[in-house]
């Protein structure tokens, strides 16, 4: 995932902060998840065009405050971001919004990487492992399917990740057995 921009942050927190001392935090988060899935970007970057009057700017922020239901505060937040001209950012403020999000509610986020669709079983055991490892942190897993390591499992957490695939272990072999030869 790309950093956020230090715009993208500045107003994510400021709607995490609005939307806690308000204890709104989970209906923020849905209204913005909403928005998200209809998101886009050749719309948002054409509401920069400074031809396009701050009046005609507050009639699509009350469209999208119609259309997808929003709450006050959701809506002046949209208001905030059209009126300044900064809804292209608004991927990066919502992932920015939910990494803060996933931080107060103390939610790890792993990802396990396999050749094929894990069982549960074995997602159990990842999960049971590092439960111990931060066992005050709620453990989400999120699977990915990659063939190109052909076996075994890799789990992201965070920027660190556990290699424990074939194709890392071929490669370590095939680096042993470059190094015996010369």
């Amino acid at each position: 995932m790309p950093r956020a921009s230090v715009i993208a942050k500045n107003y994510s927190k400021a709607l995490f902060i609005a939307a806690r001392k308000g204890q709104k935090i989970n209906e923020v988060e849905r209204e913005l998840s909403r928005f998200k899935d209809s998101f886009n970007t050749n719309f948002a970057n054409e509401l920069k065009n400074p031809v396009i009057s701050k009046n005609d700017l507050e009639k699509v922020v009350d469209e999208i405050a119609k259309q997808f239901k929003l709450s006050s505060l959701t809506r002046n937040f949209f208001a905030s971001i059209v009126r300044n001209r900064r809804l292209n950012l608004f991927p990066e403020i919502f992932e920015e919004f939910n990494r803060i999000l996933k931080k107060f509610k103390n939610i790890i986020e792993i990802e396990v990487i396999s050749a094929k669709k894990t069982d549960k079983v074995s997602l159990d055991k990842i999960k049971s492992i590092i439960q111990k490892k931060y066992p005050d942190k709620t453990i989400n897993i999120k699977e990915a399917v990659n063939d190109n390591i052909l076996g075994g499992f890799q789990v992201k957490i965070g920027s660190n990740l556990v290699d424990a695939s074939l194709k890392n272990q071929l490669e370590k072999i095939k680096k042993e057995c470059i190094t015996a030869i010369n």
